[in-house]
């Protein structure tokens, strides 16, 4: 391997370590900074883009480039995927709610059909 090409390999790696390290913190994002599950796909998204981009921008010299474009790639690309992950979840919400107004009305039957009952054997 050549002088650069291992220079190339390193700059790679270290790049690739950093977005690791970055990336870890994001997932607490939502929770920490109160942050949308879109908000933090998208943060997510913008830094893997722009990673990603620096590393094959870098490749052809133009690091700065390629971070600019993978950013605003990852930065849509994770908000759309964010934002129907956050429907979902919106939705599994709404239906948890219903099924807890259900059992709540069931278990008041339960409770009024054995109070009838007890007055039946009297």
């Amino acid at each position: 391997m050549t002088p650069s090409g291992l220079k190339r390999s390193i700059c790679g790696l270290l790049i690739a370590a950093s977005l690791t390290l970055i990336e870890v913190p994001m997932v607490r994002a939502e929770g920490v900074l109160g942050l949308s599950t879109t908000a933090t796909n998208a943060l997510g998204g913008g830094m893997l883009g722009a990673g990603t981009g620096a590393i094959i921008g870098h490749q052809t010299h133009h690091t700065a480039a390629g971070a600019a474009i993978g950013g605003g790639f990852g930065l849509v690309s994770g908000g759309l995927i964010g934002h129907q992950i956050q429907q979902g979840e919106e939705r599994s919400a709404a239906q948890q709610r219903q099924i807890n107004r259900q059992q709540r009305e069931i278990n008041r039957l339960k409770q009024q059909q054995a109070a009838t009952h007890t007055d039946d054997r009297y």
